[in-house]
């Protein structure tokens, strides 16, 4: 399984388009599992949401397209969207990876 950290930022005047394309993106993505998305202030650049995406196991690659396409409209058609994915290890993981322990 993958994890995926999704940090958006958008104007806050741009909110409900933001919305509103959410609202016309497919409930269900290829490959993942779960998503859980939550909202915040992002202080100067407006409106920020975290997202936490798990994949099914080995599908990793598959998901992290499926999740790009996902997000294409809303960068191509709100000014100032933007958006950053970060692929998330579990400490487990990089505790054998890095120090060869086991956790």
């Amino acid at each position: 399984m993958a994890i995926f950290m999704l940090t958006v930022w958008f104007p806050l005047q741009k909110g409900m388009d933001v919305g509103k394309l959410y609202l016309k993106r497919p409930r269900e993505i290829p490959f993942v599992t779960k998503w859980r998305a939550f909202n915040t202030a992002g202080g100067l650049k407006g409106s920020k949401q975290y997202h936490l995406i798990y994949t099914e196991r080995g599908k990793g690659e598959e998901a992290w397209l499926e999740v790009q396409k996902y997000f294409l409209p809303l960068t191509n058609e709100i000014e100032g969207f933007k958006i950053d994915m970060e692929y998330l290890v579990g400490v487990t993981d990089s505790m054998k990876a890095l120090v060869g322990m086991q956790w």
